[in-house]
């Protein structure tokens, strides 16, 4: 469940947005709960906008591919790190994909060692070129997941970008397939592939080499050895497995809600300060609007997404299959733990993100039990 989603014991039925309603109650307000709702409209954009997503890496690493293979908007790839003469860029986004494309050199292992984990995942591109094989690609990426405490993936970029942007035709395959029948072909170097040794057809085998690779093609060989009636969408579904960015593109994914939990969690702390800066004085409401949406399920929600997903508490609800619980039950037990975790001794921003994660699940407990009706 993310901060987004479609919760039904969390939603007031029938009634309009809650910080819609706040936010004009304000407005018809004095100057200063006009001013106020200008503040809490522009905070509400800021945890509504999609995070940002920054690929970084040395130059030549592969940032624009990589880029391309997850589906990020143009422009999410920066400018070299550790680039003589050139200040590094700024990394500041929601998410960072951070690009290595051989052994770490000391420029990458001191912004590596800079990067914030939760918000950090590291891909090993050009997998197919380190060592003999894949299993080698693995071992050394989970050598840097180690060294840097980041989740680490080998991938070999330029073939996962092509399964995104095109598609393997059918005379492509017949080709491959006949060579897979008549095991005429070898795939071992770029030269054995369009060598004139295995047929006539070397300038069509030269273009399937530069569209796919010889990395990529090996593997369509090796599948058609074996099953050779494949259609073209499986093999392109092979191929963009074995180029390694599945396990990538869903860490990203659960990233990108991660980030929009913590911006949820932002939005909740920037309401709950306004709430105490907004001193009653004249027909001002501010203090009072604002606690009542606190107060709200909406809230409640935001908040506890926002505490969960905290890095100082996150690792507590590693084991939880989903944010929502799958009963009253379950609910209540979330809430007894959580209380049990408010109590323990633990810093002051760790404690105010699992008091939030305690009150919405008691809110949820209260709504899927009907106590707090």
């Amino acid at each position: 469940m993310t901060v987004e989603g479609s919760d039904r014991y969390m939603r007031e039925v029938g009634a309009a947005d809650p910080l819609e309603r706040m936010i004009s109650a304000l407005r018809m307000g004095d100057g200063t709960d006009a001013g106020i709702a200008n503040g809490i409209e522009m905070a509400a954009q800021r945890w509504r906008s999609l995070p940002r997503a920054q690929v970084a890496g040395r130059a030549r690493s592969g940032r624009t591919t990589v880029a391309k293979a997850l589906g990020l908007q143009p422009g999410a790839e920066t400018a070299p790190v550790d680039e003589p003469g050139f200040p590094d860029p700024v990394l500041d986004a929601d998410i960072l994909i951070y690009v290595l494309a051989s052994t770490p050199s000391p420029g990458d292992r001191r912004i590596l060692g800079s990067l914030p984990p939760e918000r950090t995942l590291v891909v090993l591109n050009k997998a197919d070129a380190i060592g003999t094989g894949w299993a080698d690609a693995v071992a050394a990426a989970e050598q840097y997941s180690r060294a840097f405490g980041l989740p680490t993936f080998p991938i070999v970029g330029t073939l996962a970008a092509r399964t995104v942007a095109g598609a393997l035709r059918e005379p492509d395959l017949e080709l491959l397939r006949r060579h897979a029948r008549n095991g005429s072909l070898s795939a071992v170097s770029a030269e054995a592939f369009v060598s004139p040794v295995a047929g006539p057809d070397t300038e069509e085998r030269a273009q399937l080499l530069e569209r796919w690779d010889l990395y990529g093609l090996a593997c369509v060989l090796a599948a058609l050895e074996r099953e050779p009636g494949l259609s073209p969408q499986t093999v392109l579904q092979i191929l963009h497995t074995v180029s390694g960015i599945e396990p990538v593109a869903k860490l990203l994914g659960l990233r990108y809600q991660q980030a929009i939990s913590r911006r949820a969690g932002v939005f909740v702390d920037e309401l709950t300060r306004l709430a105490a800066r907004a001193v009653p004085q004249g027909a001002s409401r501010a203090r009072t609007l604002i606690t009542e949406y606190l107060d709200t399920d909406e809230a409640k929600w935001l908040g506890l997404c926002g505490g969960l997903a905290d890095p100082e508490v996150s690792h507590l609800a590693a084991g939880y299959p989903r944010l929502e619980p799958e009963n009253a039950d379950d609910a209540l037990a979330r809430a007894i733990r959580w209380r049990a975790v408010v109590a323990s001794d633990m810093s002051p921003a760790a404690r105010r993100a699992a008091v939030r994660v305690h009150n919405g699940y008691v809110r949820v407990w209260e709504r899927m039990s009907s106590v707090g009706l």
